[in-house]
């Protein structure tokens, strides 16, 4: 199991790309760590606050209670480009039918989170070996309403 873990090297390199992202987000609009929070908490990216209103635990229960109410307020602000910069787990927008250990998990983020977060926003860069996504607001205008539960 160590084994699949990522180096030191490509952990300072992965924490090197997320700050830099950040700082350079920063004087365009707010930071959502909508998941790697611990990395605020223990001080290894600095410089920026927590939005808890969309942190993914929050977002994931919101979406298994299919919350409607609550997701018109995150769909406002992925529209109107709140965010600068968004640091998640790689997003994917597979469904997944029952057979899936998960299933009913997963379709539920992908109808609620994916598909919408990624309709507004695009990969600036994906850190695999840490499983970390930098999204970034897609220029122009975006109509998402197909999207959108």
């Amino acid at each position: 199991a160590l084994g699949m873990l990522p180096t030191q090297a490509e952990v300072d390199s992965a924490l090197e790309t997320i700050q830099e992202a950040v700082d350079k987000a920063k004087p365009q609009g707010e930071v959502l760590f909508m998941d790697q929070r611990q990395l605020l908490t223990f001080g290894h990216i600095t410089g920026v606050p927590l939005v808890p209103e969309y942190e993914k635990k929050l977002l994931m229960n919101q979406a298994l209670s299919s919350n409607a109410a609550y997701f018109q307020g995150y769909y406002a602000d992925l529209a109107a480009k709140r965010f600068s910069l968004i640091v998640t787990e790689p997003l994917r927008t597979p469904i997944q039918d029952s057979s899936y250990q998960f299933g009913e998990e997963n379709n539920a983020w992908v109808k609620w989170v994916a598909n919408p977060t990624l309709c507004y926003y695009e990969p600036l860069e994906t850190l695999k070996n840490v499983r970390v996504q930098l999204l970034v607001p897609k220029q122009g205008a975006v109509d998402c309403s197909a999207e959108l539960p």
